[in-house]
Formats: structure tokens, C-alpha cells, sequence
């Protein structure tokens, strides 16, 4: 492998740092040994000349000169004296180092070892590589070369310390990046054969590649035929939804809801009265709403789109040409193109004209019955309260309880007579409102307490929390309240407990009332307040009723701006809310 600048470069001041080393090493050995008795050494002052015997002061200018540590040890290992190189490379300052016992610097583990190393140099030059402690707890490594010396003031033991820490960690990078070097190597080799093998292989894949891409043109030749077939198909039922739309005469649009571009079909645009061939727009199709409808409309549609509700409204339309009106039904969906947001809705609109005038006849139909039926029996109600006087003052207790009866099945019938006077009312839009304040606990307590005296089949109960001031038609949250009650009677069993209750939550007051009757399949929940809706079980054969009165009492509730709603479970109860707009929130 290819030797990197740097590897080079470490190489290169391993080399000179080793040349140093054996340099400083061979100077060591020659004052040791006698062989030379003067040194010339560069200076600050220039060259100067030293001596090495009978010249104690010239021999400490010579070791302050050197670029190594020196240092003179007693026989009690007490340093007599050091340069200041020394004092450098432990850190401490040189008036510290100089009486300091030299086993202080190193370890406890290599204490005995240089006690021992200095116990030789004493009868024979030493040399020894160890790690000397700095002053800040730091290990160096060093080379100890021990001589003993004659001075002036007598012998010492003489110690010149050279710092390996840059040998050594240039020695430890030339190492790591020989190991680097040959891990390269082998990688390489690796790479190579892996390299071979990866080819070999490649090669064999793609050989059964090509096999299986022959394969595949097969089955994709196939699949094209398929789905030309199945183009086919959708076209041909394309064309059959479309003779279905014409037959049954509805119209379809798509409507995009970034830019108001509709797409029409001619029926739609028939039926709105919109140009045949031109573009259509939003603003168009509002335009053939009738106004009443209007902002239900508009409200039918924001649902659809922010909140995925299914769109489904029936509403009176104005053609633009012709001023007909007429009234249809549109149903549709919010649909994705892509992303996750809904960005078109896709309808279909139908002609109800004439179920809407059916359904207007009809519900004539049940006013002009039910009118005609309510005077007669007002009539039969007083006979029947006057015969029961005269039952009473003359002791016919049989006579009294049958006219008892009698009176309670007028009542249902006219209660129900009563419902579909109502119903009719609501339709027809001639249902008025007499909005005044009024406080939500007096109202009930009305109601409930008139339940309490004339009923003794269940037990009533009722809480009610004063204070809770709404803005309601009297009659008609009254009409509410009683068929709620009625209701909880009528489902659950006799002596059973049935809980009235009324409190504040939020900015609403909300009226509450639990039975403990047979409960309702959480499948009927959803259409229990639809028109004519009765749950159908073997346990409501016996409970008469034309699923009108929770339908009543959800329109009425909706026009005072509350909401309605039930929850329950089969064998263990109901519970019915109701809730209203407070006029004092706070």
C-alpha cells in the first residue's frame, strides 16, 4: 500500500528523534567512561568552553546548557542538585525539586525498582526507560542514565533523564498507522476477492435475470391484455351507470374545491338551469338555491368538507331559465385525488319533486284526519267525565273504573292525534316559537311534579340546580320534557327508579333522565330521532307509538340551538340528554 504525507512525516521525526537519542547517549558514555575532558557547547553567550574534572561551578553550567534533564543524588537518593530542565519537565518550580527525595517522582509500584536501579548504578553505569510522575499526577517516559561522578564536594550519583514522551508517541502513531497500513492491506485483498466473487455473482444474477425478464415481457403482455379488457369493462360499465343516470334521471357533478370548477353532467345542468356547453363555476350552482335553503346548504357542504361528514340535503332549487322550481335531494362524498387532504366532492342530484308533493299531500292527508278526529273526542272525553260523576254519586264502582279506562285511551289517542298535528305543523314550517327567558329548574319542576302526583308506577326522582336561565318556547321544551319522561315509563318496569336531572356544562344547561328499562341496541341509537323510526324487537310488540315523538322533540330542540342525544345498553337502561344555550354562561 501507498505511504500517506503523514506516515512519511512521522517516519522522518522518529528517525531524527532516535538520531538525537544515540547522539545524547554517545556524549553520556564518553563523560562517563574519562574520554572526554572538555565540552563546547552553543549558548546564549556564543560557544564556551567547559572542563569536566576540578571544575565543580563549570560543570553545572555545562548541565544547565543541556537540553536533557540532569540531576546529582546523596547516598539517601536526596536530590543535590538539578537544572532547571528538570524542574520544566515535573512542572515544579526548581527550589522544590532541588533536597527532594527523587523516589517521590514515580509510582509506589516502580518505587523499589528504582531503589534498586540506584543501588546499582552505585558499583556500575545503569540505564533504565520508566515513567516519572509530574506534578500534575501525569506519568512521562523517560531514560535514566545513572554514573557516579567525583566532584569538587565529593561523589554523587549522576542522573541524566531524557523525555522519550515524543519518541514514544511518535513510536506508538508509526505503529498504529503500520497496523492501519496492513488492516488497508488486507481490507484491499478482501475487497479484491470480494470484489471477484461480488462480479462472479453479478454475473450469474444477471444471466437469470435476463431468463426471468423474459419471463416477465411474457406476463406483461399478458397483464396488458388483461387490463385492456378491464378498460374495456369499465368503459362498458361506464356507459351503463350513464344509461342508469339517464333512465332514472339524475344528474351528477364533481366539484374541485381549490379552484369552485364544476364539472356537470347535462341532467345537473338541466335541472339548475345552467349552460349546456360553457364552464360552470360554484358561484353558478348557489345561485339556483332557493334563499331558504340557502345557508343550510352552504353549511351541509363545509361539513362534508371539513369534518367528512356524508353529504345528503334536500332542498328547493330555482331554474335559471325557466323560474321553475322544483325540489331535489344531493347526495355525495368528499373525495382525495392524492395527498391527504380531501380536495373535491363528487355528488349526484335527484328530481324529489313529486315524492315532495306526495309526501305535502300526506301529511294534509293526516292534518285534516287528525282535526276532523280531535273534535269527537273532546266530545267523548266530557261524556265520558260526566257519566263518570254520576258513576261516583251513584256507588257503581264497575261503571267508574271502566270510564277510568275509557278516559285513558281517549288521552293516548289524543295525545297521538296531538303528535301528528304537530308533525304536520313542523313540516309545513307553521310551527311558531314564543321565545321568553325562563329559569330551566321552574320549568321542570313544573312538569316532573305533575308526573309525581298523578303517577305511582315508578319511583321519580329529580335534582335540579337553580339558577340556569335559558331562552326557550315554554310549550314546546315542556312537550320535550314530557315525552322523555312518558317514554322512561313506558320502557322500564313498573316500581322502577327513573332519575330527573338538570345542571350547567360549559355554556349549556343539560337535562338528563335515566330508566332502568330493557335499553336499546346501540345500532338504533343513530336513528332513533329519524321520522316514524321504532326499534323493532319482540319486546316493543306491546308498546304502542308511531315513532314520532322522539322525532318532535329533536326538531324543537334543534331550533332552540341545542342538541339531543341518547346512550344506553340492552338490559340495563337508558339515559336521554337534551341540551340548551345558557343566557347567562358566566
Amino acid at each position: 500500500m501507498q505511504k500517506t504525507n503523514e506516515h512519511i512525516s512521522l517516519e522522518r521525526a522518529y528517525e531524527e528523534l532516535r538520531i538525537q537519542l544515540e547522539e545524547a547517549n554517545d556524549i553520556i558514555h564518553a563523560i562517563r567512561s574519562g574520554e572526554v575532558d572538555a565540552l563546547i557547547v552553543d549558548g546564549e553567550n556564543g560557544r564556551q568552553l567547559f572542563t569536566l574534572k576540578s571544575a565543580d561551578h563549570t560543570y553545572r553550567i555545562f548541565i544547565e546548557q543541556m537540553s536533557q534533564s540532569a540531576l546529582t543524588l546523596d547516598a539517601s537518593a536526596r536530590i543535590l542538585y538539578c537544572n532547571s530542565q528538570l524542574a520544566k519537565l515535573l512542572s515544579l518550580p526548581l527550589e522544590k525539586v532541588i533536597g527532594s527525595n527523587f523516589l517521590t517522582f514515580f509510582s509506589k509500584e516502580d518505587q523499589a525498582i528504582i531503589r534498586e536501579i540506584i543501588a546499582v548504578a552505585w558499583e556500575k553505569d545503569s540505564r533504565t526507560e520508566i515513567n516519572i510522575i509530574s506534578s500534575a499526577g501525569i506519568p512521562l517516559p523517560v531514560q535514566l542514565s545513572l554514573k557516579v561522578l567525583n566532584l569538587d564536594e565529593g561523589t554523587a550519583l549522576s542522573i541524566i533523564i531524557t523525555d522519550l514522551s515524543e519518541l514514544k508517541k511518535n513510536q506508538l502513531l508509526l505503529e498504529t498507522r503500520n497496523k492501519e497500513l496492513e488492516a488497508t492491506r488486507k481490507t484491499a485483498d478482501e475487497l479484491n476477492e470480494n470484489l471477484e466473487n461480488i462480479v462472479r455473482q453479478r454475473t450469474r444474477e444477471l444471466e437469470a435475470t435476463n431468463e426471468e425478464l423474459a419471463a416477465v415481457n411474457d406476463l406483461q403482455t399478458e397483464i396488458n391484455n388483461q387490463l385492456n379488457n378491464a378498460l374495456h369493462a369499465l368503459k362498458e360499465s361506464e356507459d351503463n351507470l350513464q344509461s342508469a343516470f339517464d333512465a332514472a334521471e339524475l344528474g351528477s357533478c364533481n366539484l374541485d374545491i381549490k379552484t369552485g370548477r364544476v364539472e356537470a353532467s347535462k341532467r345537473f345542468r338541466e335541472l339548475c338551469g345552467l349552460p349546456l356547453e360553457e364552464e360552470v363555476n360554484w358561484k353558478m350552482v348557489m345561485e339556483c338555491v332557493d334563499a331558504e335553503h340557502l345557508s343550510d346548504f352552504e353549511q351541509v357542504f363545509k361539513d362534508c368538507i371539513n369534518l367528512r361528514k356524508p353529504l345528503d340535503y334536500t332542498y328547493l332549487i330555482r331554474n335559471l331559465v325557466s323560474s321553475e322550481h322544483r325540489w331535489v335531494r344531493i347526495v355525495g362524498k368528499a373525495k382525495r385525488s392524492s395527498g391527504a387532504d380531501f380536495d373535491s366532492i363528487y355528488a349526484v342530484l335527484m328530481d324529489v319533486t313529486d315524492q315532495k308533493r306526495d309526501e305535502q299531500r300526506k301529511n294534509d292527508f293526516i292534518a285534516m284526519v287528525s282535526h276532523e278526529l280531535k273534535t269527537p273526542l273532546t266530545s267523548m272525553k266530557g261524556y265520558i267525565q260526566v257519566m263518570q260523576l254520576k258513576a261516583k254519586s251513584n256507588q257503581n264502582d264497575f261503571a267508574d273504573k271502566a270510564l277510568q279506562r275509557a278516559e285513558r285511551q281517549v288521552n293516548k289517542m289524543t295525545s297521538m292525534i296531538n303528535g301528528f298535528l304537530n308533525l304536520s305543523r313542523l313540516e309545513s314550517g307553521k310551527m311558531l316559537m314564543d321565545f321568553q327567558p325562563i329559569e330551566m329548574s321552574l320549568l321542570l319542576e313544573e312538569v316532573v311534579e305533575e308526573y309525581i302526583a298523578t303517577v305511582n308506577s315508578h319511583d321519580i326522582k329529580f335534582a335540579f340546580q337553580p339558577g340556569l336561565f335559558v331562552n326557550v318556547d315554554k310549550d314546546k321544551v315542556g312537550h320535550v320534557i314530557n315525552n322523555l319522561v312518558s317514554n322512561a315509563m313506558k320502557y322500564s318496569p313498573v316500581d322502577s327508579e327513573i332519575t330527573v336531572e338538570c345542571y350547567p356544562e360549559g355554556e349549556t344547561a343539560v337535562f338528563r333522565i335515566a330508566d332502568h328499562g330493557m335499553g336499546i341496541d346501540e345500532n338504533d341509537i343513530p336513528k332513533l330521532f329519524e321520522r316514524f323510526y321504532r326499534v323493532e324487537s319482540n319486546r316493543m310488540t306491546t308498546v304502542a307509538g308511531f315513532g314520532i315523538g322522539l322525532y318532535l322533540s329533536a326538531e324543537i330542540i334543534q331550533r332552540h340551538g341545542g342538541k339531543i342525544w341518547a346512550e344506553s345498553e340492552i338490559g340495563k337502561g337508558s339515559v336521554f340528554y337534551f341540551s340548551l344555550p345558557l343566557l347567562n354562561p358566566s
